[in-house]
């Protein structure tokens, strides 16, 4: 086998003994052992960052992570929000039990180290994971996969549907062909943001933090976006001490003068750079001001040695945000997947029945929506 006594790593990071740790991230003892793994790792997932998972914890969950490691530099890194069921007022009757759910974005566990090491790597986490789970009394488990399927842990389990396309645009090209292969509307845009003398500011340290809040909110009540989005600025301040003090994001803005006219707040890893939040002022949108904060951003991270910007999808598949993102790389579409396990189907089952009987009770409406998982707690 390739995973041996692994208490030398362990001791490193100051984990304690067991192979698979289960590290509570509102545990300042924890927290600390999972970002020293953390900060050593390979890909340092942005969304893996306790900084992220606290910034968009849903309300009544809490975060945590599966950290497996081996004597020979083998990882796997699994953070996630869980919700204790008993905290729902339809479970409180309920056997302890657990529901598990991928942070937003992108999640589930990443494997790193030597690949003649995979297969037993991954057989012996999944094993003992499953075992953690079957002591915990998962219930189910909702995971928002990584797009780079390469890295992630294969895992024979739940239902594994594609949800909608994303793109990631390839940044290991020249700027002509990266121009070139730009739509004729994106070249045309940014050239119209160029003539009337937008500039493009990259912001590390969080210095124009109020001016992008007040952008982004104005952004987001204009969209009726879902009151979860309307996030305060001392959240945002939080995720740029934590998250930000590690590197693993930053702003860009185009200015036009002195004012902030579009701005987005990026996540990056050692080689990927991820769109996230961000906004433009309304009265701006004739000027074309994000074609030329995506066309900048693209530029400067070729330059800075990164290999892909992920702009993501959109609201409904293939719809006008998808078809925007599209423009700039046209052939850097990659499929997004979710996959929904339920670990223990008769305690599922009767959660669902629960949930029924509970709304029933107070003479509600109620009915789970449409492809909500699960849908006990739609």
């Amino acid at each position: 086998m390739c995973w041996k006594n692994t208490s030398e790593r362990l001791t490193e990071h100051n984990m304690p003994s067991p192979l698979l740790c289960w590290l509570e991230l509102d545990d300042p003892e924890d927290r600390e052992r999972y970002l020293a793994v953390w900060r050593k790792s390979e890909f340092r997932r942005p969304h893996d960052h306790p900084g992220f998972l606290e910034f968009l914890t849903p309300k009544y969950y809490r975060s945590a992570a599966v950290v497996f490691l081996t004597s020979d530099s083998g990882q796997i890194l699994y953070p996630f929000h869980y919700l204790e069921l008993q905290t729902h007022p339809a479970f409180t009757d309920c056997q302890a039990g657990i529901h598990l759910l991928s942070p937003f974005g992108y999640g589930g566990p990443l494997f790193e180290g030597p690949t003649q090491c995979r297969n037993a790597t991954e057989t012996e986490f999944l094993k003992l994971f499953s075992e953690e789970l079957k002591r915990r009394n998962a219930v189910s488990e909702f995971v928002r996969e990584d797009l780079f399927r390469d890295r992630l842990v294969s895992r024979q389990l739940g239902e594994l549907i594609e949800q909608q396309k994303n793109v990631v645009v390839r940044l290991n090209r020249t700027p002509e062909v990266i121009w070139n292969e730009y739509k004729h509307k994106v070249r045309k845009n940014v050239n119209r943001a160029m003539k009337s003398n937008l500039r493009v500011v990259f912001d590390t340290s969080g210095e124009h933090l109020e001016e992008f809040v007040a952008v982004y909110h104005e952004t987001m009540k204009r969209t009726n976006a879902s009151s979860d989005f309307i996030i305060e600025l001392e959240r945002f301040q939080r995720l740029t001490d934590t998250l930000g003090g590690d590197g693993g994001l930053f702003f860009v803005h185009v200015m036009d003068g002195s004012r902030i006219v579009s701005t987005e707040l990026l996540l990056a890893s050692p080689t990927m750079l991820y769109s996230f939040l961000g906004g433009t002022v309304e009265d701006a949108f004739k000027l074309r001001p994000n074609d030329l904060l995506k066309h900048e951003t693209i530029l400067r991270g070729r330059e800075h040695g990164f290999h892909f910007y992920v702009l993501g999808g959109g609201v409904q598949n293939g719809d006008g945000i998808f078809r925007y993102k599209e423009s700039f790389d046209p052939e850097g579409i990659v499929g997004f997947f979710i996959r929904k396990i339920v670990h223990d189907p008769t305690a599922f089952a009767n959660l669902n029945e629960k949930r029924q009987v509970f709304e029933e009770s107070k003479h509600s409406q109620w009915k789970p929506k449409e492809h909500f998982f699960p849908p006990y707690l739609s």
